[in-house]
């Protein structure tokens, strides 16, 4: 039996309230709110990116130190925020820095294996959307952060409720539950629907929110758009063993490469293995 430590309203709330599952949600810090909405400018300020990050010592180290991961693999070493804004480009650090606010956030409840591999899974969409976008010729830092974020309301649920979706997990999988399902029963709502009210929350553009809102949907017209390439991103991370849900059956990796246009297929890597490899290798070095 799911614990039920979150009681359903009787009707969904309007958009502009916040639905009952996410209430009293632990914030983001505020220095990574500004700063995100500094970088969702068009032109942001280069230098005011420079005194924001300068201004919260502790997060300044976290974002350096993030840099110099081989969750980025950079072939330079990144020593100052200044030479990390002008070597890296605001696109990257921008990847980077929503990484950390991410991994921040987070953070209280990795101590659950469980919802650790909900991270994991996060993590690896991103890096696997990442390399899918260099092989469609699409924007690759873009790519990045649309995977990391595709399950925010899925991060957000789990931080608020974290002994109720560890156990939503279990039972999910020990029974082949529809994961979307068992949120909707649980929490009102799932996963999507809890972030899509979070991207409103925050100064993301319409083609990130439609790749946390639609990333599950089957393409239903012939354009190849970033929601598209996530969504092959998400049952990528699946088919290589990053799934949320071990225990049930994920899509086959070749069956999974199919979905890429076929001018991108030549440009990815096709050897399952190496790919695996790789993605676990940069995941593990999260700390």
């Amino acid at each position: 039996m799911i614990d039920t430590e979150v009681r359903k309203s009787q009707r969904k709330p309007p958009t502009n309230t916040t639905p009952l599952a996410l209430d009293k949600l632990p914030p983001f810090p505020l220095v990574a709110s500004r700063l995100m909405q500094l970088l969702a400018e068009e032109d942001p300020d280069i230098s005011e990116v420079g005194r924001m990050i300068a201004a919260e010592p502790v997060f300044a180290a976290r974002v350096l130190q993030m840099a110099n991961s081989p969750l980025f693999a950079l072939r330079a070493q990144v020593k100052t925020l200044s030479h990390a804004i002008v070597v890296l480009g605001l696109a990257r650090v921008k990847s980077i820095t929503v990484t950390r606010v991410l991994g921040d956030f987070v953070a209280p409840v990795l101590h659950v294996r469980a919802l650790r591999g909900c991270w994991q899974n996060s993590l690896a969409g991103a890096l696997l959307a990442e390399k899918l976008a260099r092989a469609c010729k699409m924007d690759m830092e873009v790519a990045y952060v649309a995977g990391l974020l595709r399950d925010i309301g899925r991060l957000g649920l789990l931080v608020k409720y974290p002994d109720s979706y560890a156990n939503l997990l279990a039972v999910s999988g020990e029974h082949a539950f529809d994961l979307m399902n068992s949120e909707r029963e649980l929490f009102d709502m799932d996963h999507c629907q809890a972030g899509a009210w979070l991207m409103a929350q925050m100064p993301f553009p319409p083609e990130l929110t439609e790749a946390v809102v639609h990333h599950h949907d089957t393409p239903t017209d012939n354009g190849f758009r970033m929601v598209h390439l996530i969504r092959i991103a998400d049952r990528m991370a699946d088919a290589l063993g990053f799934a949320v849900l071990a225990q049930v059956k994920q899509p086959q990796f070749s069956e999974v490469l199919q979905e890429l246009p076929a001018a991108a297929l030549p440009r990815f890597n096709h050897d399952e293995a190496v790919l695996r490899a790789e993605i676990d290798s940069r995941i593990q070095t999260w700390s």
